[in-house]
């Protein structure tokens, strides 16, 4: 039997350069930090990661961190 559950993560997009970054602070350490060309790329492109970061540690066993109020922030719903 699968558990859905549904998370909240803040998320930064800036821009670097000739490309945009997405950041999730509770999840950087995971590797939560990814680039895309356009800003709706590096959105789409975090919202992945994050779906794969929490899949891993899931099966791991390992709880989700607490997400991390930042400013200027988007909040991303993930459903799993």
């Amino acid at each position: 039997m699968s558990t859905f559950l549904t998370v909240r993560y803040h998320v930064t997009v800036t821009r670097q350069g000739d490309e945009w970054r997405a950041v999730c602070p509770a999840l950087r350490h995971h590797g939560a930090d990814i680039g895309g060309v356009t800003h709706e790329e590096a959105l789409t492109h975090i919202d992945n990661a994050i779906q794969m970061i929490l899949a891993q540690m899931q099966t791991n066993g390992v709880s989700p961190p607490p997400d991390e109020l930042v400013a200027d922030s988007v909040v991303l719903v993930l459903s799993g």
